[in-house]
């Protein structure tokens, strides 16, 4: 019998475990919406911006490893959520958007909210994009969508789906899925990889860098085990390229993180960087980010990131648990124990308040860290994400998130899908009051949902990495210390959560942060705590 377009539809996407679609929906997706109406194995989770839509989606995926699906209404939608897709393709997050076109028929004429190129509006940002072009076919074409995903190196997808298409109906079969799961996981060369043991082996002082790859894949434990027999050091990748943790850091074997400047990175011989990017540039580089003379083994699960900018000694491609697993088995123990230095992190100054007044935003991160301790951390904060990054507590790879995509707002909105993905952690995001400005629809979602995570905004009224930038630019604005284009102060951003449903609490003392962020860990609602920071505090 003739089944809608929409009911078979949700049927693909049960076949493939997922149980929320989250939308901020218009009239092309009527007939999806009309199908929810009778079914209790897909739940709707509204959004009131597309950006939201998109990085709850994210969070979901990056917290479970498993496909999300993100429903966007048109061109207007789509355009509203590429940013937060962005951040998505950066973390190689199997996000599935369905995007909801105008009529076949009005598209071709210009037709409201239609777009004339709309997979190539979207095509830079995802793995696969697709229109589907018949109703008979949107089953294949989303179960196609899913199996690509998923296959390695994973990441977003696309699939467009014309209003008149999704609500006909059609006699069509639901794609089985398990015929289009399996393992996509692939591994180097035996010559790729006898020669990187021969360099490991060989070296005198190498240094392992560990990446953010090595958390979406699991291979955490295997870069434990391979740095404790062959007893060498090992750093996070830099900060512009991380987008969580990758080693412990709390094992003796962990010295920070990579900088050119680091002592061991500039005495090193060898760095073995796995599962990072080497590197994700931020402005022209001012010193060498790699030391002279030293030698270099890159691996990655994406080939396009291997020798992409810095040639390389040895480069292998593949899955990063699996590469490891072979390192492992190929090293030999060293000849000599190596001397491994004990790690010294930076001290924590004792707390100040700086000449704007406010709170210095180390000291709160000092606060929020030991206050959280245990906590699934969400970082969004620009001014303070570096010191974030150092302080935070980072055993696993679930422990610490954050988008190297610059995208302000995306936090907000991936904090509610963390938790969605990991019900049994508590979960805050730390924010800076700009990326509260860009994902404050998430608030509604969170109230409506009653999702508990704790916000944290650190308001320092100001766009500070615009004031870094003219900072560091040296000009006009330095000398006469003026900085256009950096207030934003007015907003109460406390006042405003509590408007959305969501209580909020300012506070300007770290006496009072810590009875709040206290509190908060106790709360089963969404909670919003906005802390008063220094508005002349740019950061690094």
């Amino acid at each position: 019998m003739p089944r809608p377009v929409a009911d078979v539809l949700l049927d693909v996407l049960r076949a493939w475990d997922v149980r929320h679609i989250f939308t901020c929906p218009g009239s092309t997706e009527a007939a999806v919406l009309d199908a929810l109406v009778v079914r209790d194995d897909v739940e709707l989770v509204l959004t009131t911006h597309e950006g939201v839509t998109v990085s709850i989606a994210d969070g979901l995926s990056r917290a479970t490893r498993l496909p999300s699906v993100a429903y966007l209404h048109a061109n207007v939608g789509l355009t509203n959520g590429l940013s937060n897709l962005y951040a998505a393709q950066l973390a190689y997050s199997p996000v599935v958007v369905l995007n909801g076109l105008k009529a076949s028929s009005i598209q071709s004429r210009g037709g409201f909210t239609t777009g004339r190129r709309m997979r190539d509006l979207v095509h830079q940002y995802v793995k696969s994009d697709w229109q589907s072009l018949t109703a008979e076919g949107i089953p294949e074409d989303v179960n196609r969508a899913f199996r690509t995903a998923l296959t390695e190196p994973a990441g977003p997808v696309w699939v467009g789906l014309s209003q008149d298409l999704a609500e006909q109906q059609i006699e069509a079969a639901v794609p089985l899925a398990d015929g289009y799961r399996f393992d996509s996981r692939t591994a180097p060369s035996p010559a790729a990889l006898a020669a990187a043991a021969k360099l490991i082996a060989d070296a005198r002082r190498p240094v392992l860098v560990a990446g953010s790859e090595l958390a979406r894949v699991g291979a955490i434990d295997a870069l434990v085990a391979l740095s404790e027999k062959l007893g060498v050091p090992v750093l996070h990748e830099d900060r512009r390229g991380l987008e969580r943790p990758g080693f412990p850091t709390d094992h003796p074997n962990f010295h920070g993180q990579y900088i050119p400047q680091h002592p061991l990175v500039r005495d090193a011989d060898l760095l073995v960087f796995l599962g990072a990017r080497l590197f994700n540039e931020f402005e022209q580089a001012r010193v060498p980010q790699l030391p002279p003379g030293a030698r270099v083994i890159h691996s990655h699960t994406d080939p396009q990131h291997v020798a992409a900018i810095h040639g390389v000694d040895v480069g292998l491609v593949g899955d990063q648990r699996l590469l490891i697993e072979a390192l492992l088995n190929t090293v030999p123990l060293p000849v000599e124990p190596r001397d491994v230095p004990a790690y010294s992190p930076e001290p924590r100054s004792a707390p100040t308040r700086t000449v704007g007044g406010g709170l210095r935003p180390a000291d709160v991160v000092d606060v929020v860290t030991e206050a959280l301790r245990g906590v699934a951390l969400v970082g969004d904060a620009t001014t303070a994400g570096g010191v974030l990054q150092q302080r935070a507590e980072q055993r696993t790879g679930d422990d610490y998130f954050v988008s190297t995509s610059g995208s302000l707002g995306w936090g907000m909105g991936a904090a509610l899908g963390v938790k969605l993905g990991m019900p049994h952690r508590q979960v805050a995001a730390i924010l800076g009051d700009g990326v509260f400005q860009f994902g404050m629809p998430a608030l509604w979602t969170a109230a409506r949902r009653n999702i508990p995570v704790t916000y944290v905004v650190l308001n320092n009224e100001r766009y500070a990495a615009v004031g870094a930038a003219l900072r560091r630019f040296g000009g006009h604005a330095v000398r006469q210390n003026q900085w256009p284009g950096t207030d934003i102060a007015g907003p109460n951003i406390a006042d405003i959560s509590t408007g959305f449903g969501v209580p909020g609490q300012r506070v300007d003392s770290l006496a009072d942060l810590r009875e709040r962020l206290d509190a908060a860990r106790r709360l089963d609602h969404p909670t919003l705590i906005e802390v008063m920071t220094a508005s002349d505090d740019f950061g690094p």
